[in-house]
């Protein structure tokens, strides 16, 4: 079992000695040949198993989780690995933190699988608005790379029902971080990656998407006078970095969510919550409530 120390009985009456235990063995030494993602969390352990997108090698889960408050969701989980051949090995503590890095809030179970990679974007570009399977909003990521801001904004796209696409380079790879950031969402969602953004979007204004780009700089309009209902491909930049020039060209027009306090000494959003407050206004119906 794990590598703690058990006490016991020795030498004498009375006295107490230690006996150390034999560190448990590293099961996924098996499969590290294959340089395996360790997903975690139940959301996205869950997500991933249903999903199937990913090549399962096998579940860990916490002893100790299987008594406490999220023991129905671990059944859940370890049904949904068995009925796939998946084997379940249960794991003590020290052991599940190595696999998943420590410090990552794995609540009890980690999923040893082959990692996620973006779709790549066909040579014909983004389909027409309303063709068959086409969403009424893209949300395209340009160079967003830190991976709390890609779950959170495709966690929000998937809600909504907007498609994602992403910058081929410099982005945030759809990694176990960012899938716990989504909920599990990024184990769903196909997300497509572009090679030449600004050229998806100078195509797509070909065929009849309106390409707006969130900036908050001079020159954008405020959201509210945004019309909503158009089918729209929104393009959200990364962190500090905002949108490249070339993405930016490639707009129809630029819009900002105003604040609603000068003073209060916070002057932006978060690009993931900023991301959501724009889907959520342009998917609204025409003359609806944002």
């Amino acid at each position: 079992r794990g590598g703690g120390r058990g006490r016991g009985r020795g030498g004498g009456e009375g006295e107490t000695t230690w006996v150390r235990r034999e560190k448990q063995p590293r099961h996924w030494d098996a499969f590290v040949d294959s340089e395996p993602d360790f997903v975690y969390g139940v959301a996205p352990v869950l997500a991933a198993l249903k999903a199937e997108r990913r090549t399962c090698h096998a579940l860990y889960v916490l002893e100790a989780s299987r008594r406490g408050a999220g023991a129905a969701r671990l059944e859940e989980i370890e049904r949904e690995a068995e009925a796939r051949g998946v084997e379940v090995v249960p794991v003590e503590k020290s052991l599940l933190n190595e696999a998943v890095q420590a410090d990552r809030p794995h609540q009890g179970v980690a999923l040893c699988a082959s990692r996620l990679t973006y779709a790549p974007l066909g040579g014909d570009g983004l389909a027409a608005p309303g063709s068959e399977g086409a969403p009424r909003c893209w949300l395209a990521l340009d160079e967003v790379a830190d991976p709390q801001n890609l779950g959170s904004l495709v966690r929000t796209a998937r809600f909504l029902g907007a498609g994602v696409l992403v910058s081929a380079k410099n982005s945030a790879p759809p990694s176990p971080a960012a899938s716990k950031a989504s909920a599990g969402a990024v184990e769903e969602v196909d997300v497509i990656a572009a090679a030449n953004l600004p050229a998806v979007l100078e195509t797509a204004r070909g065929i009849g998407w309106r390409v707006l780009g969130a900036d908050a700089g001079d020159g954008a309009a405020p959201l509210l006078s945004v019309s909503s209902g158009p089918p729209t491909v929104l393009v959200v930049g990364s962190e500090g970095e905002g949108l490249r020039t070339t993405v930016r060209r490639a707009c129809d027009g630029l819009v900002a969510i105003a604040g609603g306090d000068e003073q209060s000494g916070v002057d932006s959003l978060n690009v993931g919550v900023a991301g959501g407050i724009l889907m959520h206004h342009l998917l609204a119906p025409p003359g609806g409530d944002p």
